[in-house]
């Protein structure tokens, strides 16, 4: 994402708001969708010629019903997998402030994500949306279907140069549905890709409540009034330029089947028969298509407005129904959320480098006077201490995270090793007992230590060490190849997923190192209280003690016995980069402090080995 003048990346601020915005969200387009639907019932009966012997009572519950089913098909059917997918897009939207080459998304989107599922919602909704509109103008008379505007004559349909064989090409109602099917199938599958591709990075997640619930119509209309030419320009474009390249297509195919495909395949007045036999330009149908596509983009257009209006957040809005220390800093407390914790760091990664009112903000509130809004935790009397200590705790955590799987793997190599010697001595105790029991001499420890040995996971382990390592294996080179090629990776825990384990959150962590960096420097000028200076010394003593930890876990990683040679080089597995990355962003923020504040580093109180670490780190970058 990049950073757009006027706007900041939202979140959302815990699970009871959000879950409360999500309800008056759905209430709110079903209202919408509900309100549409009847309208365009009422308008197409106004068109239609009823013969109707019944009451005026029974002809109200019948379009009562018509309109609660048309919405069913609508809604539930096709716009609730488009909202559910526009809100999980979501969170691939914000791994990165930065949308990846095209090439490179559609490889992450089709090799690991299954980005088809989101074309084919598109589909499924094209097809309820649009045969609902093909609902909506046709009329139910008994067994008979008519189609508002529907042409009665035959000769309409028949090029002119074969009114001869003209004889029952009179579509159907059926025709019609096919030739609609086929158009609402192109249309989703253009929009599923057009939006997978190029808008879903235009997701900006946050809430906006109204001040009050009883002004919401006055807000839509305010909403109405700034968007209505952009929305229906938008719509009306979209579903004219499609049905044109519809028709082109359509057109291209009529020329070039026209003559030999029905003579080849015998057809008996079907619908294909009359898709390839009618007109190449039945105007009757293509108004018909473009309108359906109108109707189908109108709905998808109106609540992806409504989710921005609702779930977008602009800067001037910022503090207008809840405080935005408040929001930001429950967002940061999300551990059970991790989504929008990593949304909440983002936002505090854009407002240390674009946002100066809410960092000056940020400072100056170091005396809170009311409680957060969202989630109940430690309430200090400095937003920035709540700030700091998040990220610091983030930052600590990954070297302790790091350090713990070294000594965890350190400890099971020393167990694995004690292991191996005693499995030796219980192999070589067995064949005695073995050899015993032959000649006769039963002894009751033969079986117990044979279970041992066959059972221990361990065990088998070890001999498969020996038998197929690739270095020092009793198996042939080439079986021992192939056990390490085909076998191994399904039973071996190996250094890349250790390692993807250590730092899964490694996002969060390079959000809040540079986040912290860029709000401590920025402090100089614009931390009128001196709020921050209190912080220094911890600061350097956290980046730097995660700077040594993830040094030592780079330079002897915890490797598996399988593990041959230098992973972090000889490895072609991505995750394998995430301690460097981590380490080249703390030596660069570490540069940035020591820069901004190297005239004050006499009051920075740091312990002998750090600041022997930074010294050593400042002559490397001389």
């Amino acid at each position: 994402m990049s950073a757009i003048p006027g706007f900041i990346y939202g979140f959302a601020c815990g699970s009871t708001e959000l879950s409360k915005i999500q309800k008056i969200y759905l209430l709110v387009t079903a209202s919408c969708v509900y309100a549409i639907v009847a309208i365009f019932h009422i308008g197409c009966s106004l068109f239609q010629s009823r013969v109707d012997s019944c009451s005026q009572d029974t002809s109200t519950v019948r379009s009562f019903i018509d309109t609660t089913y048309s919405f069913v098909k609508i809604y539930v059917v096709g716009l609730l997998p488009i909202i559910a997918t526009r809100k999980i897009l979501i969170q691939e939207s914000v791994r990165i402030n930065t949308a990846p080459s095209l090439a490179e998304e559609l490889k992450i989107l089709f090799g690991k994500k299954r980005g088809y599922i989101v074309p084919l919602i598109y589909i499924i909704s094209a097809v309820s949306i649009g045969s609902t509109f093909f609902d909506i103008i046709s009329n139910d008379r008994g067994k008979k279907r008519t189609m508002l505007l529907y042409p009665g004559d035959k000769d309409f349909w028949c090029p002119i140069h074969r009114k001869d064989n003209c004889k029952s090409l009179l579509p159907t109602i059926n025709e019609y549905y096919l030739i609609e099917l086929i158009y609402n199938i192109i249309l989703g599958i253009v929009c599923g890709f057009d939006f997978l591709i190029y808008k879903r990075y235009e997701l900006i997640f946050h809430i906006v409540e109204p001040k009050n619930m009883l002004a919401l119509h006055r807000e839509f209309l305010a909403l109405w009034n700034r968007k209505k030419h952009i929305l229906v320009w938008n719509v009306v474009l979209t579903a004219v330029q499609f049905g044109v390249y519809f028709w082109i297509a359509k057109l291209f195919l009529w020329n070039t089947f026209y003559e030999w495909l029905p003579n080849l395949i015998p057809l008996n007045n079907t619908s294909i028969y009359y898709w390839m036999r009618a007109s190449w330009f039945d105007i009757q149908l293509f108004n018909r298509t473009i309108f359906c596509g109108i109707f189908i983009i109108m709905f998808w257009s109106t609540i992806h407005l409504l989710f921005d209006h609702f779930f977008t957040r602009v800067l001037s809005t910022i503090g207008v129904f809840m405080d935005p220390h408040a929001i930001l800093i429950d967002g940061l407390h999300a551990n059970q959320q991790p989504y929008y914790q990593q949304i909440a760091f983002l936002e505090l990664w854009h407002i240390s480098k674009f946002d100066h009112d809410r960092r000056v903000a940020i400072y100056a509130d170091f005396n809170r006077k009311q409680p957060f809004n969202c989630a109940l935790h430690n309430n200090p009397t400095s937003a920035w201490t709540e700030i700091s200590r998040t990220c610091m705790d983030f930052i600590l955590g990954l070297a302790n995270s790091a350090q713990s799987e070294l000594k965890t793997q350190h400890r099971r190599k020393l167990e694995m090793k004690n292991k191996h010697d005693l499995f030796k001595k219980l192999t070589e105790s067995a064949k005695k007992q073995k050899q015993l029991v032959k000649v006769g001499q039963r002894n009751l420890d033969v079986g117990v230590t044979a279970d041992t040995l066959t059972k221990d996971r361990e065990y088998w382990d070890m001999k498969l060490l020996e038998w197929f390592h690739p270095v020092g294996g009793n198996q042939r080179p080439f079986v021992r190849k192939l056990y390490c090629l085909m076998i191994a990776p399904l039973f071996k825990r190996s250094i890349e997923r250790r390692t993807k384990n250590v730092f899964k959150d490694l996002h969060i962590t390079v959000y809040a190192i540079q986040a912290l960096t860029t709000l401590m420097v920025r402090s100089l000028h614009e931390d009128a209280h001196g709020i921050v200076q209190n912080d220094i010394s911890r600061v350097f003593e956290s980046m730097l003690d995660c700077l040594m930890s993830l040094e030592r876990y780079a330079k002897e990683p915890p490797l598996d016995d399988w593990d041959i040679g230098d992973p972090f080089t000889d490895t072609p597995y991505k995750v394998l980069a995430d301690p460097f990355i981590v380490i080249n962003v703390i030596k660069d923020s570490l540069f940035d402090l020591s820069a901004a504040f190297m005239p004050h580093m006499d009051y920075v109180k740091l312990t002998s080995v750090h600041y022997d670490r930074l010294d050593k780190l400042m002559n490397e970058r001389r």
